[in-house]
């Protein structure tokens, strides 16, 4: 029977030896993991974007989107720019965009 009994301490040892190894694997592959996949980038608001860049290209009078092309997904991360065209009669204009703050305020200059 004393032999059945070491083989059972051996036996649960190992386990918890390999149950210890597994939680270490898993809390080392948990820490490295990127959270930016959780958080995906946050987006400026496209149409937002397009109507700003109309009234600094053609003026407050006309803040109509059509004939203003923009980038699709905008990253509001400061220090970004895209560049936004703008049609005024058959004359384009381009509109520089500078994203000035994670918060989503913009400098635009039309050129």
């Amino acid at each position: 029977m004393t032999d059945q009994g070491k083989f059972a301490r051996f036996l649960i040892s190992l386990s918890a030896v390999i149950v210890a190894g597994c939680a270490l694997t898993v809390t080392i592959k948990v820490m490295n993991t990127d959270t930016e996949a959780f958080y995906p980038p946050r987006l400026l608001d496209q149409e937002a974007v397009e109507r700003q860049a109309a009234v600094t290209a053609r003026g407050p009078k006309n803040p109509s989107r059509d004939g203003v092309e923009c980038p699709a997904a905008m990253e509001a991360k400061e220090g970004n720019e895209f560049n936004c065209k703008v049609w005024i009669d058959y004359n384009q204009k381009t509109v520089t965009v500078k994203v000035i703050d994670d918060q989503g305020r913009l400098s635009m200059q039309a050129s």
